[in-house]
């Protein structure tokens, strides 16, 4: 499997809870491991992004960081993962002192730790600004994906609710990540309507758009995003959860991939939302029928997709040969 919008403070393990709570010090709570689940009934965005507040309260200090990075990578790695780019935000990670760059650091050496001996697996960054954040820390985030490119870390990405500012107040931020060639997403189509999808390709150069469920597929619309080749990076249940989509049925998967548009299937947050790939393409295979060739073709997309080197592409497109048989097994097979 091959997750591109993965991350790492929504897909802590309940052992990483648990150690980083006893080492840290810090009260998980009398609901605890229920509080670290989407709510039943959640209405919004907004709701699902308060589940980030405790992993984040854990994950202050270098250690911390660097250790859920080597456990998210070998979870990955055991369940027969091929392939992922975990996200986080540096700037969420300051509020005991510890400064972006520390964090990023971490985050690279328990990456690099977690990869070795892996073979047929790989793994990348991507370092998150945020919509609530000034635009010097903002700016901070970008900097630091410049200074560590050749170090894992390969995008940035604008995460955080839509609702908070639109696209256009991002502008002088992504032109500069622009300016410095970097990989670019954006978080839009979520939370927000079409607009946003528009506004995150026109002004803020993304490559990748993170959900995206709600971009019009008007003619125009279609063809900018055919011609600029841009990806959507769907995350069925967590659109469901915060209730961006009422039913799996509503995921535009057939309507874009009609209109050739690239649509990869992602987790989002593999504990927060309680999901993996694999449960992803479950609910969509049920839903949709998918068959075979979809499912490599999907996958495929990820590869295409991902901003890993042509080597790694290479390496990906052969491990995904070898196992797309039984990724399709795993797929049909009743849970």
């Amino acid at each position: 499997m091959i997750d591109l919008h993965l991350h790492l403070d929504g897909s802590l393990s309940i052992e990483d809870f648990n150690y980083l709570s006893e080492r840290n010090h810090i009260y998980l709570g009398d609901n605890f491991p229920e509080n670290v689940y989407v709510p039943e009934g959640c209405t919004s965005l907004e709701e699902y992004l308060t589940r980030f507040d405790l992993p984040c309260s854990l994950l202050q200090d270098e250690f911390s960081i660097a250790y859920v990075v080597t456990s998210l990578v070998n979870r990955l790695y055991n369940s027969g993962y091929i392939y992922a780019e975990i996200r986080f935000a540096p700037q969420l990670h300051t509020l005991k002192g510890m400064s972006q760059e520390n964090a990023v650091i971490s985050a690279i050496s328990g990456l690099n730790f977690a990869l070795k001996e892996k073979v047929g697996f790989d793994a990348n960054l991507i370092l998150c600004c945020m919509r609530q954040a000034s635009d010097e820390i903002n700016m901070e985030t970008i900097k630091l994906a410049d200074k560590y490119r050749t170090k894992k870390v390969v995008s940035v990405d604008l995460a955080g609710p839509e609702k908070f500012h639109t696209g256009d107040f991002y502008t002088p931020l992504f032109d500069e990540a622009k300016r410095l060639n970097l990989n670019i997403i954006i978080h839009a189509g979520e939370a927000c309507g079409s607009d946003e999808v528009i506004r995150a390709v026109d002004l803020l150069h993304a490559q990748r758009i993170g959900h995206g469920v709600h971009l019009e597929l008007t003619r125009e619309n279609v063809k900018k995003m055919v011609e600029k080749r841009i990806t959507f990076e769907f995350c069925p249940t967590s659109n469901l959860q915060t209730t961006s989509l009422p039913e799996y049925k509503s995921v535009p998967l057939r309507e874009f991939d009609k209109y050739g548009i690239a649509v990869t299937i992602n987790s989002d947050n593999m504990t927060v939302s309680n999901t993996d790939v694999l449960k992803e393409y479950r609910h969509l295979y049920k839903e949709f029928n998918l068959q075979k060739y979809e499912v490599r073709h999907l996958l495929t997309n990820s590869i295409n997709a991902s901003f890993s080197d042509s080597n790694t592409k290479s390496m990906l497109l052969n491990e995904l040969n070898k196992k797309i048989d039984s990724y399709f097994d795993l797929i049909i097979k009743e849970e």
